[in-house]
């Protein structure tokens, strides 16, 4: 084989090497391109979520506070007809559009619950409440404050004086470690994660 011929392969070669690796770092390069466009994407879209949860929770919170022990007059069956009514309306307005698929059957289970007893009458269904924390907490977790508060503010109370100690330590800034376990205030113990303050356990909200 002549000296001709073996540098025109080693040409071919070389040229046919280079080709293929500059196709891999292309490929390489539009793949980081999408994968960066696909976060944008989705970081972008978790945005505008959130902005829109924050538009449309309010009117439901709204809804859900004449379900409060402290409304003012006791609920009644028509009250909670009205209530049943005003759900369902903002099931199928914004809120619902983008609420997540717990939020939403909360929201449809307190929805029933109310709108049976409007139709069949008597005492306060037992089940209201549980239905009432389910969606407070499900549309809280939507908008990332997860948990059911227990808010006991008599003389004496361990929350009242825990309260108090963690506003405190905020104000000076510097934390101090609360007695007993559990996560507390700047990711120190704390008795609040000990009582288990969550939507599973923790007391009805007013």
């Amino acid at each position: 084989m002549s000296e001709q011929i073996v540098t025109a392969l080693l040409s071919g070669l070389v040229a046919l090497l280079v080709a293929a690796v500059g196709a891999a770092l292309t490929l390489a390069q539009q793949r980081r391109e999408r994968a960066r466009w696909l976060t944008d994407l989705k970081s972008g879209w978790a945005l505008e979520l959130h902005r829109a949860r924050l538009e449309s929770y309010p009117e439901v919170f709204r809804i859900l506070g004449g379900l409060s022990h402290a409304a003012g007059s006791p609920l009644t069956a028509e009250a909670a007809g009205q209530l049943a009514v005003a759900l369902n309306g903002w099931f199928y307005g914004p809120g619902g559009m983008c609420a997540t698929a717990t939020a939403r059957g909360a929201v449809l289970g307190l929805r029933h619950c109310c709108r049976r007893w409007a139709r069949d009458g008597g005492p306060r269904p037992e089940e209201l409440s549980g239905w009432r924390d389910l969606a407070v907490a499900a549309l809280r977790r939507d908008l990332d404050l997860p948990g059911l508060e227990s808010y006991d503010f008599r003389p004496g109370s361990t929350i009242l004086a825990d309260l108090r100690r963690e506003l405190e330590d905020a104000a000076n800034h510097r934390p101090r470690p609360p007695a007993g376990g559990g996560q507390g205030i700047a990711g120190r113990p704390g008795p609040s994660a000990r009582r288990g303050l969550s939507a599973r356990r923790g007391p009805s909200v007013g």
